[in-house]
This record gives C-alpha cells, structure tokens and sequence, in this order.
C-alpha cells in the first residue's frame, strides 16, 4: 500500500471518530439510538438524587424503597404463589410508607419507578422466581445502605427499620418453593 492511500485512511478513521465523542455543550441533535435519557429512571444499585441534587443515605435508601414498591406491586398482581402475593402486599404497605418519611428526609420530590419490562413479561413461576431473586437483590442493598446510614440521626430509626425487615422478608422469600 501507498505511504499516502495508509495516511488518508487514517486520517478519515480520526474525522468519523471525532464525532463519535460526547460534546462539552448541549446538542439540538437527538440522542443515539439505546442512550438513555438523562432523567430515565435509576437501575438496582444507583443511587438516585432528589429535585434538589440530595445524594445522601436518605436519597439511596429513597431510590431503593420506590423501587422495592414497584416491585411489590407488580408482585401483588402478577405473582401466582400465594406466599409471594403475600410478601408482595406486605412490602408494598412497607415501602409506601418508607417512601414518605424518606421523602421528607431527602427532600426529593417523589418519582414513580416501573417494573423491569423483562420482568413483567415474565408469567408463572419464571416470574415468581425472578420476582423472588429481585426482590432480594433490593431487600439486601436496602439492609447495606441502612448499616451506612445507622450514623444520621434522623434515619437510625428506620434504619434499624430496614435491618430487621430484611432479616424477615429474607426468610419469607427463601421459604417460596
């Protein structure tokens, strides 16, 4: 190959690349297919923020209840096992509640999470099953952030809150044939 023909081919790699690196201003050019949008909604373990920036333990452990009740109510409609209808109804009176006093504690404004679309068009006992390993995913982290948070007066309380549903839900779940 020529000296000139490898120059240019280099040349037109680094001019098509360059337009493939995120812009330091915003665009008036819609977003690649598969980028989500900057206010899409947070997956298990990330953190969430409040309307006013709040990262704290009250914002994570905000993020995680909302999720946690969005599971829950999915649960109560689509699970076939009784034992997990029950677990389903029993986190959503939890979370609902959890929800408000972290929202006060946070101070972020409330934002309804959604069910995992993969979950949701799951059906029997692949749901039940998924549901079930989610929801412990979730119950679990909630119990991490909780021990983080044992230090915030203001949260200790429902951090111990949290502590001992997980010990308890852990074991409804893992009962669930």
């Amino acid at each position: 190959m020529r000296k000139s023909t490898i120059i240019g081919a280099v040349l037109v790699g680094g001019i098509a690349l360059a337009g493939c690196t995120p812009a330091e201003y915003d665009s008036d050019q819609p977003p690649a297919p598969g980028t989500p949008p900057a206010d899409a909604p947070k997956m298990a373990g990330q953190a969430s923020t409040g309307e006013h920036g709040a990262s704290g333990p009250a914002a994570q452990l905000l993020s995680n209840r909302q999720q946690v009740l969005a599971l829950a109510e999915l649960g109560a409609t689509k699970a076939t096992s009784p034992q997990a209808k029950s677990v389903a109804a029993e986190l959503q009176q939890s979370a609902t509640e959890q929800v408000s006093e972290l929202q006060q504690q946070a101070g972020g404004a409330a934002h309804a999470e959604s069910a995992d679309a993969a979950l949701s068009a799951l059906s029997g006992t692949a749901f039940d099953a998924q549901w079930k390993q989610q929801v412990l995913s979730l119950v679990n982290e909630a119990a991490t952030l909780a021990s983080s948070a044992q230090n915030d007066a203001a949260l200790k309380e429902l951090a111990t809150e949290l502590t001992t549903e997980q010990q308890e839900i852990t074991a409804k779940l893992n009962a669930i044939a």
